[in-house]
């Protein structure tokens, strides 16, 4: 089997197995996005204690939220990403 072949076949061995639902997967998923949603919240009360009075807009929360969530998008999901296979070859050696 050809080193490319090897490596691709690896590869998919590796996302298939990173998008596989655990339990433990689950609950850290979970804890990420409590921290996420709660350090936002956290935020946005000092944001409106501080006399930023847009941020008490329903869509200025929401636009806050969702932005939040787009930049934390990859730590959030990273547990369901498979390791990069380059990483995984150099440690084999």
């Amino acid at each position: 089997m050809g080193k490319k072949r090897r490596a691709k076949k690896l590869e998919k061995k590796l996302a298939a197995e990173a998008r596989k639902l655990t339990l433990p997967k689950v609950l850290k998923l979970m804890a990420k996005t409590f921290v996420l949603v709660f350090g936002i919240s956290v935020l946005l009360a000092f944001g409106i204690a501080a006399g930023l009075e847009w941020l008490r807009s329903l869509w200025a929360q929401i636009l806050v939220y969702g932005a939040g969530y787009f930049l934390a998008y990859r730590w959030l999901m990273s547990d369901f990403l498979p390791p990069p296979v380059e990483a995984l070859e150099k440690r084999k050696k």
